[in-house]
Protein backbone atom coordinates (compact mmCIF):
# COMPACT_ATOMS: atom_id res chain seq x y z
CA UNK A 1 0.00 0.00 0.00
CA UNK A 2 0.54 3.39 -0.25
CA UNK A 3 1.02 5.58 2.85
CA UNK A 4 -0.62 9.24 2.71
CA UNK A 5 1.47 11.85 4.41
CA UNK A 6 1.00 15.31 5.72
CA UNK A 7 3.44 17.30 6.40
CA UNK A 8 3.13 20.41 8.45
CA UNK A 9 6.32 23.28 9.21
CA UNK A 10 5.98 27.36 9.45
CA UNK A 11 8.70 27.56 7.20
CA UNK A 12 9.13 27.19 3.67
CA UNK A 13 12.53 25.88 3.29
CA UNK A 14 11.69 22.75 5.61
CA UNK A 15 8.61 22.41 3.26
CA UNK A 16 10.70 22.58 0.45
CA UNK A 17 13.42 20.55 1.65
CA UNK A 18 11.15 17.83 2.86
CA UNK A 19 9.42 16.87 0.22
CA UNK A 20 12.36 16.50 -2.15
CA UNK A 21 14.82 14.94 -0.11
CA UNK A 22 13.52 11.68 -0.88
CA UNK A 23 12.19 9.27 -3.92
CA UNK A 24 8.44 9.22 -1.61
CA UNK A 25 7.63 6.05 -3.91
CA UNK A 26 10.72 4.00 -3.32
CA UNK A 27 9.46 4.15 0.52
CA UNK A 28 5.77 3.77 -0.63
CA UNK A 29 4.38 7.16 0.52
CA UNK A 30 3.27 10.31 -1.18
CA UNK A 31 3.03 13.36 0.83
CA UNK A 32 -0.97 14.68 -0.09
CA UNK A 33 -0.37 18.00 1.97
CA UNK A 34 1.01 20.46 3.35
CA UNK A 35 0.37 23.10 6.01
CA UNK A 36 1.95 26.19 7.86
CA UNK A 37 0.05 26.48 10.89
CA UNK A 38 -1.46 23.27 13.12
CA UNK A 39 -5.14 24.51 12.49
CA UNK A 40 -5.10 24.37 8.98
CA UNK A 41 -2.89 20.93 9.01
CA UNK A 42 -5.92 19.71 11.67
CA UNK A 43 -8.45 20.36 8.69
CA UNK A 44 -6.29 18.70 6.30
CA UNK A 45 -6.20 15.34 8.79
CA UNK A 46 -10.14 15.95 9.19
CA UNK A 47 -10.56 15.58 5.40
CA UNK A 48 -7.70 13.15 4.01
CA UNK A 49 -7.18 11.70 7.43
CA UNK A 50 -3.21 10.80 6.18
CA UNK A 51 -1.67 7.80 7.62
CA UNK A 52 1.58 9.71 9.05
CA UNK A 53 1.95 13.42 9.95
CA UNK A 54 5.40 14.80 10.06
CA UNK A 55 5.15 18.31 12.24
CA UNK A 56 7.11 20.87 13.53
CA UNK A 57 6.43 21.34 17.37
CA UNK A 58 6.61 25.32 16.99
CA UNK A 59 3.94 26.61 14.52
CA UNK A 60 1.46 29.85 15.05
CA UNK A 61 -2.20 29.00 16.13
CA UNK A 62 -1.33 25.62 17.06
CA UNK A 63 1.51 23.99 17.74
CA UNK A 64 2.84 20.10 17.03
CA UNK A 65 2.28 18.83 20.35
CA UNK A 66 -1.34 20.80 20.55
CA UNK A 67 -1.68 19.11 16.89
CA UNK A 68 -0.84 15.62 18.01
CA UNK A 69 -2.20 15.75 21.55
CA UNK A 70 -5.94 16.17 19.73
CA UNK A 71 -5.14 13.52 17.41
CA UNK A 72 -4.33 11.06 19.89
CA UNK A 73 -8.20 11.04 21.20
CA UNK A 74 -9.98 11.39 17.96
CA UNK A 75 -7.65 9.69 15.23
CA UNK A 76 -5.15 7.37 17.54
CA UNK A 77 -4.09 5.46 14.19
CA UNK A 78 -2.55 8.61 12.55
CA UNK A 79 1.57 8.30 13.50
CA UNK A 80 3.62 11.60 14.46
CA UNK A 81 7.02 12.51 13.42
CA UNK A 82 8.22 15.28 15.15
CA UNK A 83 10.03 17.73 14.20
CA UNK A 84 12.57 19.79 16.75
CA UNK A 85 16.00 21.60 17.95
CA UNK A 86 17.86 20.20 20.77
CA UNK A 87 16.86 23.10 22.09
CA UNK A 88 12.80 22.17 22.24
CA UNK A 89 13.56 19.25 23.20
CA UNK A 90 11.89 19.89 26.97
CA UNK A 91 8.55 20.42 24.92
CA UNK A 92 9.61 17.00 22.65
CA UNK A 93 9.66 14.81 25.61
CA UNK A 94 6.49 15.42 26.58
CA UNK A 95 4.98 13.67 23.42
CA UNK A 96 5.83 10.85 24.40
CA UNK A 97 2.41 10.20 25.86
CA UNK A 98 1.32 10.51 22.23
CA UNK A 99 2.64 7.72 20.79
CA UNK A 100 5.10 9.70 18.64
CA UNK A 101 7.20 7.64 16.47
CA UNK A 102 9.98 9.30 15.89
CA UNK A 103 11.81 12.72 16.10
CA UNK A 104 14.60 14.16 13.65
CA UNK A 105 16.69 17.07 14.09
CA UNK A 106 16.26 20.22 12.37
CA UNK A 107 19.96 20.36 12.45
CA UNK A 108 20.72 16.82 11.14
CA UNK A 109 17.80 16.59 8.86
CA UNK A 110 18.93 14.48 5.72
CA UNK A 111 17.90 12.00 3.29
CA UNK A 112 19.10 8.53 4.63
CA UNK A 113 16.96 9.89 8.33
CA UNK A 114 14.23 10.90 6.89
CA UNK A 115 13.46 7.92 5.07
CA UNK A 116 14.42 5.37 8.06
CA UNK A 117 11.88 7.75 10.11
CA UNK A 118 8.88 6.73 7.72
CA UNK A 119 10.11 3.45 7.55
CA UNK A 120 9.63 3.09 11.07
CA UNK A 121 6.59 5.10 11.08
CA UNK A 122 4.62 2.72 9.01
CA UNK A 123 5.66 -0.28 10.69
CA UNK A 124 3.68 1.61 13.63
CA UNK A 125 1.17 2.27 11.23
CA UNK A 126 0.33 -1.47 10.17
CA UNK A 127 1.01 -2.42 13.89
CA UNK A 128 -1.87 0.09 15.21
CA UNK A 129 -4.25 -0.85 12.45
CA UNK A 130 -3.81 -4.45 13.51
CA UNK A 131 -4.44 -3.54 17.15
CA UNK A 132 -7.11 -1.07 16.27
CA UNK A 133 -10.38 -1.55 18.10
CA UNK A 134 -8.91 -4.34 20.40
CA UNK A 135 -8.56 -1.44 23.69
CA UNK A 136 -12.84 -1.89 24.60
CA UNK A 137 -11.16 -5.43 24.63
CA UNK A 138 -8.69 -4.81 27.09
CA UNK A 139 -9.20 -5.49 31.07
CA UNK A 140 -9.81 -2.16 33.82
CA UNK A 141 -6.77 -3.48 35.35
CA UNK A 142 -4.57 -3.30 32.04
CA UNK A 143 -6.15 0.38 31.46
CA UNK A 144 -4.95 1.10 34.62
CA UNK A 145 -1.67 0.16 34.58
CA UNK A 146 -1.17 1.72 30.69
CA UNK A 147 -2.50 4.87 32.19
CA UNK A 148 -0.29 4.94 35.10
CA UNK A 149 2.64 3.96 33.36
CA UNK A 150 2.44 6.97 31.09
CA UNK A 151 1.72 9.84 34.22
CA UNK A 152 5.43 11.27 33.48
CA UNK A 153 5.24 11.08 29.91
CA UNK A 154 2.15 12.54 28.44
CA UNK A 155 1.99 16.41 28.17
CA UNK A 156 -1.12 16.75 29.15
CA UNK A 157 -3.42 14.45 31.16
CA UNK A 158 -6.62 13.88 30.11
CA UNK A 159 -9.95 14.42 31.53
CA UNK A 160 -10.86 10.69 30.88
CA UNK A 161 -7.71 9.74 32.62
CA UNK A 162 -8.64 11.95 35.86
CA UNK A 163 -12.27 9.64 35.68
CA UNK A 164 -10.45 6.14 34.84
CA UNK A 165 -8.19 6.95 37.93
CA UNK A 166 -10.73 8.89 40.51
CA UNK A 167 -13.52 6.22 39.41
CA UNK A 168 -10.98 3.41 41.04
CA UNK A 169 -10.62 5.56 44.09
CA UNK A 170 -6.82 5.78 42.87
CA UNK A 171 -7.10 9.53 43.56
CA UNK A 172 -7.72 9.76 47.17
CA UNK A 173 -4.90 10.13 49.17
CA UNK A 174 -1.79 8.98 46.91
CA UNK A 175 2.13 10.01 46.22
CA UNK A 176 4.93 9.24 43.68
CA UNK A 177 8.23 8.51 44.60
CA UNK A 178 10.93 7.44 43.01
CA UNK A 179 14.21 5.37 44.26
CA UNK A 180 17.34 6.93 42.38
CA UNK A 181 20.69 5.42 42.64
CA UNK A 182 24.30 5.47 40.72
CA UNK A 183 26.18 3.03 39.43
CA UNK A 184 29.44 2.01 40.52
CA UNK A 185 32.34 3.87 38.50
CA UNK A 186 35.52 1.30 36.86
CA UNK A 187 38.05 1.57 38.81
CA UNK A 188 41.46 -0.65 38.53
CA UNK A 189 40.12 -3.66 40.03
CA UNK A 190 36.75 -3.79 38.38
CA UNK A 191 35.76 -2.70 35.05
CA UNK A 192 32.00 -3.00 35.01
CA UNK A 193 30.26 -3.49 31.94
CA UNK A 194 26.92 -2.75 30.41
CA UNK A 195 25.33 -6.58 31.20
CA UNK A 196 27.17 -6.21 34.73
CA UNK A 197 24.89 -2.83 35.54
CA UNK A 198 21.84 -4.23 33.90
CA UNK A 199 22.14 -6.81 36.91
CA UNK A 200 22.55 -4.67 39.27
CA UNK A 201 19.49 -2.79 38.40
CA UNK A 202 17.16 -5.63 37.53
CA UNK A 203 18.13 -6.59 41.61
CA UNK A 204 18.08 -3.22 43.09
CA UNK A 205 14.67 -3.53 40.88
CA UNK A 206 13.52 -6.98 42.84
CA UNK A 207 15.03 -5.42 46.23
CA UNK A 208 12.51 -2.46 45.80
CA UNK A 209 9.59 -4.25 44.86
CA UNK A 210 9.68 -6.64 47.47
CA UNK A 211 9.72 -4.36 49.90
CA UNK A 212 7.22 -2.53 47.74
CA UNK A 213 5.23 -5.46 48.78
CA UNK A 214 5.67 -5.76 52.44
CA UNK A 215 4.43 -2.31 53.30
CA UNK A 216 1.57 -1.17 50.80
CA UNK A 217 -1.57 -2.89 49.60
CA UNK A 218 -0.59 -1.92 46.03
CA UNK A 219 1.62 0.23 44.07
CA UNK A 220 1.96 0.56 39.92
CA UNK A 221 5.74 1.23 38.36
CA UNK A 222 5.76 4.18 36.53
CA UNK A 223 8.31 4.74 33.52
CA UNK A 224 10.28 8.00 33.70
CA UNK A 225 10.80 9.86 31.45
CA UNK A 226 14.25 9.21 30.86
CA UNK A 227 13.33 5.54 30.27
CA UNK A 228 16.65 4.67 32.07
CA UNK A 229 18.42 2.07 34.46
CA UNK A 230 19.48 3.90 37.88
CA UNK A 231 15.54 5.19 38.29
CA UNK A 232 12.08 3.44 40.14
CA UNK A 233 9.09 5.49 40.33
CA UNK A 234 6.15 4.27 41.36
CA UNK A 235 2.51 5.36 42.13
CA UNK A 236 0.81 4.36 45.53
CA UNK A 237 -2.55 4.89 46.37
CA UNK A 238 -4.34 4.90 49.75
CA UNK A 239 -2.26 7.23 51.76
CA UNK A 240 -2.70 8.66 54.73
CA UNK A 241 -1.12 11.95 55.24
CA UNK A 242 -0.72 11.83 58.80
CA UNK A 243 1.52 8.93 58.71
CA UNK A 244 3.08 9.13 55.37
CA UNK A 245 6.79 10.89 56.46
CA UNK A 246 6.90 7.91 59.50
CA UNK A 247 6.18 5.57 56.69
CA UNK A 248 8.36 7.03 53.95
CA UNK A 249 11.82 7.12 56.47
CA UNK A 250 10.80 3.86 57.43
CA UNK A 251 10.64 2.62 53.51
CA UNK A 252 13.95 4.46 52.72
CA UNK A 253 16.03 2.29 55.84
CA UNK A 254 14.48 -0.84 54.54
CA UNK A 255 15.57 -0.29 50.72
CA UNK A 256 18.63 0.73 52.27
CA UNK A 257 19.51 -1.72 54.47
CA UNK A 258 18.79 -4.37 51.65
CA UNK A 259 20.32 -2.62 48.91
CA UNK A 260 23.13 -3.08 51.07
CA UNK A 261 23.81 -6.68 51.35
CA UNK A 262 22.62 -7.14 47.90
CA UNK A 263 23.54 -4.65 45.80
CA UNK A 264 25.73 -2.75 46.98
CA UNK A 265 23.95 0.40 45.95
CA UNK A 266 22.72 3.04 47.92
CA UNK A 267 19.20 4.49 46.30
CA UNK A 268 17.89 7.56 47.58
CA UNK A 269 14.16 8.06 47.88
CA UNK A 270 12.35 10.83 46.51
CA UNK A 271 8.66 11.34 46.80
CA UNK A 272 5.83 14.11 46.62
CA UNK A 273 3.61 15.20 49.46
CA UNK A 274 0.07 12.96 49.74
CA UNK A 275 -2.56 14.48 47.38
CA UNK A 276 -5.66 13.68 46.59
CA UNK A 277 -8.04 14.59 43.49
CA UNK A 278 -8.57 14.84 39.98
CA UNK A 279 -7.30 18.31 39.60
CA UNK A 280 -3.77 17.16 41.54
CA UNK A 281 -2.02 14.46 39.01
CA UNK A 282 -0.32 17.17 37.03
CA UNK A 283 0.70 18.96 40.48
CA UNK A 284 2.08 15.42 41.56
CA UNK A 285 4.22 14.94 38.15
CA UNK A 286 5.71 18.35 38.53
CA UNK A 287 7.02 17.81 42.07
CA UNK A 288 8.71 14.33 41.06
CA UNK A 289 10.03 15.66 37.96
CA UNK A 290 11.82 18.11 40.00
CA UNK A 291 12.86 16.15 42.66
CA UNK A 292 14.77 13.60 39.90
CA UNK A 293 16.51 17.24 38.45
CA UNK A 294 17.08 17.93 41.58
CA UNK A 295 18.86 14.19 42.09
CA UNK A 296 20.68 14.36 38.85
CA UNK A 297 22.47 17.97 38.62
CA UNK A 298 22.78 17.17 42.97
CA UNK A 299 21.33 20.30 43.73
CA UNK A 300 18.29 21.37 46.49
CA UNK A 301 15.40 21.07 44.32
CA UNK A 302 13.83 24.53 45.84
CA UNK A 303 16.93 26.51 44.32
CA UNK A 304 16.67 24.77 40.82
CA UNK A 305 16.17 27.52 37.72
CA UNK A 306 15.00 24.89 34.80
CA UNK A 307 16.60 25.45 31.29
CA UNK A 308 17.62 23.82 28.35
CA UNK A 309 20.60 23.21 26.64
CA UNK A 310 20.56 25.51 24.17
CA UNK A 311 23.70 23.92 21.93
CA UNK A 312 22.30 23.34 18.45
CA UNK A 313 24.54 25.06 16.50
CA UNK A 314 27.58 23.20 18.08
CA UNK A 315 26.90 19.34 16.31
CA UNK A 316 26.97 20.47 12.82
CA UNK A 317 30.40 22.18 13.56
CA UNK A 318 31.85 18.93 15.47
CA UNK A 319 30.68 16.92 12.48
CA UNK A 320 33.37 19.08 10.17
CA UNK A 321 35.98 18.94 12.46
CA UNK A 322 35.91 15.07 12.41
CA UNK A 323 35.42 14.65 8.71
CA UNK A 324 38.65 17.42 8.31
CA UNK A 325 40.49 15.44 11.06
CA UNK A 326 40.90 18.89 13.00
CA UNK A 327 41.38 17.52 16.72
CA UNK A 328 42.09 21.61 18.10
CA UNK A 329 38.40 22.33 17.00
CA UNK A 330 36.97 18.63 18.19
CA UNK A 331 38.32 20.12 21.68
CA UNK A 332 36.88 23.65 21.23
CA UNK A 333 33.17 22.43 20.07
CA UNK A 334 34.02 19.82 22.85
CA UNK A 335 34.30 22.97 25.46
CA UNK A 336 30.88 24.41 24.42
CA UNK A 337 28.98 21.04 25.05
CA UNK A 338 30.74 20.62 28.63
CA UNK A 339 30.00 24.22 29.47
CA UNK A 340 26.29 24.14 28.97
CA UNK A 341 25.77 20.98 30.72
CA UNK A 342 28.15 21.92 33.69
CA UNK A 343 26.35 25.01 34.04
CA UNK A 344 22.57 24.85 33.32
CA UNK A 345 20.02 23.49 35.31
CA UNK A 346 18.71 20.52 32.87
CA UNK A 347 17.31 17.40 33.18
CA UNK A 348 18.58 13.84 32.52
CA UNK A 349 16.47 13.54 29.58
CA UNK A 350 17.64 16.01 28.23
CA UNK A 351 21.08 15.10 28.12
CA UNK A 352 20.04 11.78 26.89
CA UNK A 353 18.98 13.42 23.85
CA UNK A 354 21.95 15.01 23.51
CA UNK A 355 23.90 11.89 23.74
CA UNK A 356 22.18 10.64 20.24
CA UNK A 357 23.08 13.79 18.84
CA UNK A 358 26.39 13.61 19.99
CA UNK A 359 26.69 9.96 18.81
CA UNK A 360 24.93 11.06 15.26
CA UNK A 361 27.47 13.59 14.88
CA UNK A 362 30.65 11.78 15.47
CA UNK A 363 28.80 8.35 13.84
CA UNK A 364 28.39 10.58 10.67
CA UNK A 365 31.76 12.38 10.84
CA UNK A 366 33.95 9.16 11.29
CA UNK A 367 31.84 7.44 8.30
CA UNK A 368 33.25 10.08 6.11
CA UNK A 369 36.88 9.21 6.77
CA UNK A 370 36.43 5.63 6.88
CA UNK A 371 36.04 4.84 10.47
CA UNK A 372 32.61 4.21 10.71
CA UNK A 373 31.82 1.87 14.38
CA UNK A 374 35.44 2.83 15.35
CA UNK A 375 35.29 0.16 18.89
CA UNK A 376 37.68 3.31 20.52
CA UNK A 377 34.22 5.56 20.45
CA UNK A 378 31.41 3.12 20.23
CA UNK A 379 32.56 1.56 23.87
CA UNK A 380 32.42 5.09 24.95
CA UNK A 381 28.66 5.29 24.57
CA UNK A 382 27.76 2.07 26.07
CA UNK A 383 27.90 3.34 29.06
CA UNK A 384 25.86 6.60 28.94
CA UNK A 385 22.81 4.34 29.55
CA UNK A 386 24.18 4.36 32.64
CA UNK A 387 24.54 7.95 33.73
CA UNK A 388 22.21 9.45 36.62
CA UNK A 389 24.70 12.09 37.78
CA UNK A 390 25.63 15.24 36.01
CA UNK A 391 29.23 14.63 37.09
CA UNK A 392 28.81 11.48 35.38
CA UNK A 393 27.54 13.02 32.41
CA UNK A 394 30.22 15.33 32.20
CA UNK A 395 32.92 12.63 32.89
CA UNK A 396 31.15 11.09 30.05
CA UNK A 397 31.79 14.12 27.42
CA UNK A 398 35.51 13.97 28.69
CA UNK A 399 35.57 10.32 27.62
CA UNK A 400 34.08 11.02 24.30
CA UNK A 401 36.15 13.59 23.45
CA UNK A 402 39.58 11.95 24.44
CA UNK A 403 38.31 8.70 22.68
CA UNK A 404 37.72 10.87 19.55
CA UNK A 405 41.00 13.10 19.86
CA UNK A 406 42.92 9.76 20.29
CA UNK A 407 41.55 8.40 17.46
CA UNK A 408 41.69 10.92 15.50
CA UNK A 409 45.90 11.28 16.13
CA UNK A 410 46.84 7.36 15.85
CA UNK A 411 44.85 7.35 11.95
CA UNK A 412 47.19 6.37 9.84
CA UNK A 413 50.18 5.94 12.29
CA UNK A 414 49.10 2.66 13.88
CA UNK A 415 47.35 4.07 17.64
CA UNK A 416 48.71 2.69 20.55
CA UNK A 417 49.06 6.09 22.42
CA UNK A 418 47.22 5.81 25.37
CA UNK A 419 48.75 2.69 25.90
CA UNK A 420 51.83 3.37 25.57
CA UNK A 421 52.10 6.43 28.22
CA UNK A 422 50.57 3.66 30.60
CA UNK A 423 52.96 1.53 30.09
CA UNK A 424 55.63 4.16 30.38
CA UNK A 425 53.96 5.68 33.72
CA UNK A 426 53.56 2.10 35.29
CA UNK A 427 57.47 1.10 34.57
CA UNK A 428 58.44 4.44 36.04
CA UNK A 429 56.55 4.33 39.20
CA UNK A 430 56.94 -0.09 39.76
CA UNK A 431 58.27 0.60 43.33
CA UNK A 432 54.72 2.67 44.38
CA UNK A 433 51.49 1.91 44.49
CA UNK A 434 49.88 2.59 41.48
CA UNK A 435 46.29 3.62 41.09
CA UNK A 436 43.86 4.18 37.97
CA UNK A 437 43.46 7.77 39.05
CA UNK A 438 47.30 8.18 38.52
CA UNK A 439 47.90 6.72 35.07
CA UNK A 440 44.75 8.33 32.91
CA UNK A 441 46.15 11.81 34.62
CA UNK A 442 49.18 11.18 33.22
CA UNK A 443 48.05 10.31 29.79
CA UNK A 444 46.10 13.50 29.81
CA UNK A 445 42.04 10.78 29.25
CA UNK A 446 39.41 9.78 31.89
CA UNK A 447 39.88 6.90 33.70
CA UNK A 448 37.38 5.08 32.47
CA UNK A 449 38.64 5.66 28.84
CA UNK A 450 42.33 4.53 30.03
CA UNK A 451 40.65 1.42 31.43
CA UNK A 452 38.67 0.23 28.40
CA UNK A 453 41.64 1.39 25.99
CA UNK A 454 43.89 -0.41 27.82
CA UNK A 455 42.83 -3.56 27.82
CA UNK A 456 41.75 -2.99 23.98
CA UNK A 457 45.38 -2.29 22.78
CA UNK A 458 47.16 -4.51 25.40
CA UNK A 459 44.74 -7.99 25.48
CA UNK A 460 44.84 -7.73 29.18
CA UNK A 461 43.20 -5.19 32.10
CA UNK A 462 45.61 -2.54 33.59
CA UNK A 463 45.62 -4.29 36.73
CA UNK A 464 47.00 -7.53 34.83
CA UNK A 465 49.56 -5.43 33.72
CA UNK A 466 50.68 -3.98 36.95
CA UNK A 467 50.97 -6.94 38.48
CA UNK A 468 52.82 -8.85 35.77
CA UNK A 469 55.57 -5.57 35.88
CA UNK A 470 55.47 -5.84 39.56
CA UNK A 471 56.24 -9.55 39.97
CA UNK A 472 58.38 -9.46 36.93
CA UNK A 473 60.25 -7.01 39.38
CA UNK A 474 59.84 -8.87 42.10
CA UNK A 475 61.85 -11.97 40.59
CA UNK A 476 64.32 -9.53 39.67
CA UNK A 477 65.15 -8.84 43.10
CA UNK A 478 65.31 -12.40 44.33
CA UNK A 479 67.45 -13.53 41.61
CA UNK A 480 69.80 -10.80 42.36
CA UNK A 481 69.48 -11.45 46.07
CA UNK A 482 68.83 -7.71 46.86
CA UNK A 483 66.16 -8.41 49.71
CA UNK A 484 66.62 -11.46 51.61
CA UNK A 485 63.28 -11.36 53.17
CA UNK A 486 59.92 -11.45 50.85
CA UNK A 487 58.05 -8.81 53.44
CA UNK A 488 61.07 -6.59 52.23
CA UNK A 489 60.39 -7.26 48.56
CA UNK A 490 56.43 -6.82 48.93
CA UNK A 491 56.65 -3.59 50.34
CA UNK A 492 59.38 -2.24 48.51
CA UNK A 493 56.89 -2.47 45.55
CA UNK A 494 53.87 -0.77 47.01
CA UNK A 495 52.04 -3.80 48.45
CA UNK A 496 50.39 -3.17 51.85
CA UNK A 497 51.05 -6.64 52.87
CA UNK A 498 52.87 -10.37 52.37
CA UNK A 499 49.44 -11.87 51.80
CA UNK A 500 48.48 -10.10 48.88
CA UNK A 501 51.46 -9.84 47.30
CA UNK A 502 51.99 -13.79 47.50
CA UNK A 503 48.41 -13.99 46.10
CA UNK A 504 49.43 -11.74 43.01
CA UNK A 505 52.57 -13.73 42.86
CA UNK A 506 50.40 -17.17 42.54
CA UNK A 507 48.06 -15.58 40.24
CA UNK A 508 50.89 -14.46 37.69
CA UNK A 509 53.79 -17.01 38.45
CA UNK A 510 51.37 -20.26 39.21
CA UNK A 511 53.20 -20.98 42.55
CA UNK A 512 53.81 -18.78 45.72
CA UNK A 513 56.97 -16.56 46.23
CA UNK A 514 58.31 -18.90 48.74
CA UNK A 515 58.33 -21.93 46.70
CA UNK A 516 60.09 -19.23 43.78
CA UNK A 517 62.62 -19.03 46.01
CA UNK A 518 63.55 -22.12 47.15
CA UNK A 519 63.30 -22.67 42.93
CA UNK A 520 65.95 -20.31 43.15
CA UNK A 521 68.07 -21.56 45.96
CA UNK A 522 68.19 -25.40 44.33
CA UNK A 523 69.55 -23.85 40.75
CA UNK A 524 72.12 -21.35 42.96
Amino acid sequence: MTYKVLVADDEPIILSGIRHLIDWGSVDARIIGCASNGADAYSIIEREHPDIVITDIRMPVMDGLALAGRCSEEFPDIVFIILTSLAEFSLAKEAIGYGISDYLLKTELDGERLRQALLKAEEECSRRREGYGKESLEKAEDRIHSVISSLLLMRDITPETKVLLDERGLLSGYALIAFAFSFPPPSLEKQWTAEDYMKLHDWEKDVVEKILSSSFSSFWPVMPVSGKPGTLVYFIPGLSADTWNAVAARLEDKVASASSMVTGLRPSLLRTSVMDGRDSLRNARLAIERSLMGYYLEKDERSLSPSSLDIDAVFPRLEQAVVDMDGVSCRACFSVIREALSSSDHGLPQFMFMVSVLRSALSSGLAAIGLQGEGSVKEVFESADFITRRREAVAFLDDARSSLVALLGSKGRGGGGVADKAREYILAHITERISLGDVAEYACVSPGYMSKSFKRIMGMSLVDYISTMKIERAKEMMGKGQESRIADIALSLGFHNIYYFSKVFRKVEGIPPTEYMKKLHTMS
